[in-house]
């Protein structure tokens, strides 16, 4: 069977490669546009809910709690510093002075280390050329500043009196002390005001307790 000229072989023959060719180029176009086409995810789960940690309870009687419940220790003030310079000591003027800072004794500090032993009273005495007993007294006028209240004109005041070291004021009774330097000082004017006996009282007190460091 022809059909206009065309033999029927040849038009079904054209009609089978024009389908095939029809879907090739279809599954080409397919293929193009999905590569051309951003890839996405699906949508992440929302994450479950997490709980906030909760603290572990502190033991009762641990050290963290103890030292939470434990108040601040207050220490009293019972010193003065003692890091002044050398000649702050009633007796050692510019002279003495600059003999102990020569060989490294420069504070009041210094003086105590330095000459609470009688071999480094005897060592000292004997490199600034002074008295071994004029050191002595400058050391146990140092040994006055250790408590707090007692400077250099009430060391000299207490000298007056007859208080010579820490461990003698120990042993004073305040009252007797007190009308004592009053007396004193009136005769000699050796201070501005008399101690009080209110303080007197503390300095005895705290020289019963201070640890004896001059021997």
């Amino acid at each position: 069977m022809a059909i206009g000229g065309i033999s029927g072989s040849t038009i079904i023959s054209g009609i089978i490669n024009g389908l095939f060719w029809g879907a090739i180029i279809l599954w080409i176009y397919f293929l193009t546009r999905r590569a051309s086409e951003p890839e996405t995810l699906p949508p992440m789960p929302a994450p479950p809910h997490i709980p906030s940690p909760v603290p572990e309870p502190v033991p009762r009687g641990s050290a963290a709690t103890v030292r939470r419940q434990l108040p601040k220790v207050r220490e009293r003030k019972t010193f003065v510093p003692l890091d002044q310079d050398i000649e702050t000591i009633e007796g050692i003027g510019h002279t003495y002075g600059t003999r102990l800072r020569n060989v490294g004794v420069k504070t009041v500090k210094d003086l105590l280390r330095a000459g609470a032993s009688r071999s480094g009273r005897r060592y000292l005495a004997a490199k600034i050329d002074v008295a071994p007993a004029t050191l002595l007294k400058w050391v146990y006028r140092a040994d006055f500043f250790r408590i707090k209240g007692i400077g250099k004109q009430y060391s000299s005041l207490l000298e007056s009196a007859g208080v010579n070291t820490v461990a003698d004021l120990a042993l004073r009774d305040p009252e007797s002390l007190c009308e004592r330097l009053r007396m004193i000082n009136r005769r000699k004017n050796l201070v501005r005001r008399t101690p009080p006996s209110k303080m007197i009282a503390e300095w005895v007190r705290n020289a019963k307790y201070l640890k004896r460091i001059v021997i």
